[in-house]
Formats: C-alpha cells, structure tokens, sequence
C-alpha cells in the first residue's frame, strides 16, 4: 500500500452516536460561560494550581441547581452579590448589572460574573487577592 493512502472506506457514524440528548433550558442547572471573560482576569493568568480548584469547585456546583446552589455559603461553593461600584476593573460597557454573583476558588480567591438564564458568565477572575475588589469593604 502506498504511503499516506488508506484501505477501505472510513467507519460512519450511526444516528445513535450523533444524537445529544435534548437538555431543557433553563432546567435550573448550572451551565459555565467564558465567552465574556475580561483581560487580566482570565485563565491564562491563572496557576495550574488555581485552575485545577476552579474546575474542582465548579464541577461540584455542577450538582446542584441554581436554587440549591443560593443555599450553600458564599465561602464554599455558594455566591454572593455585590454592587457593580465594588470592582476594581470596569465592567464591559454593553453590560448593565447592578451586582455581580461572586464565587470562591482557589483559597477563598473570588471570581465574578452574571447569570442569564442557567448560564453564568464569568467576567474576571482574581489570581491575586485584593485585584478584583478590597475584600475588606462591602
């Protein structure tokens, strides 16, 4: 057989191994979102170690709907709000929020964010503490 040449015809796809399964929107699950994500503030600023318990932590909210999530500690997996004026960077312009969900990874470390729908998108996360918000004032 001739290099780079192939034998016989490729295996094709049965309808079973294309089909996704149907998920409602908005069935209260969390979904995850970077498509927003602010300069400075991404994953590439991230340690592996921050990435790796972001994901952990994530993946564990994962588990629970929005609604069960709002019960959790904002130390733990759970959330809380704070006002727009709190920040440190500038929100995107087209952005109109009020408050931003924040949330916890790496070390207590904060991520914000909003949520449209199941879908949060996360706007800025912090790598070092103090660069998002001064944690010491609400």
């Amino acid at each position: 057989m001739a290099k780079g040449k192939r034998r016989g015809q490729p295996p094709k796809a049965t309808d079973q191994e294309l089909s996704v399964p149907k998920v409602p929107e908005d069935d209260g699950h969390l979904l995850l979102s970077f498509r927003h994500i602010q300069p400075r503030f991404g994953v590439d600023e991230m340690s592996e170690r921050q990435r790796s318990e972001f994901l952990i932590k994530w993946a564990k909210r994962c588990g629970f709907t929005w609604t069960e999530l709002g019960l959790h500690t904002k130390h733990g997996l759970g959330y809380e709000m704070l006002p727009r004026s709190q920040f440190k960077p500038t929100p995107p312009e087209a952005l109109t929020e009020d408050k931003y969900m924040v949330f916890r990874h790496d070390a207590n470390l904060p991520f914000a964010g909003f949520k449209a729908g199941d879908t949060f998108y996360v706007l800025w996360i912090e790598t070092r503490y103090g660069d998002l918000y001064d944690h010491g004032k609400k």
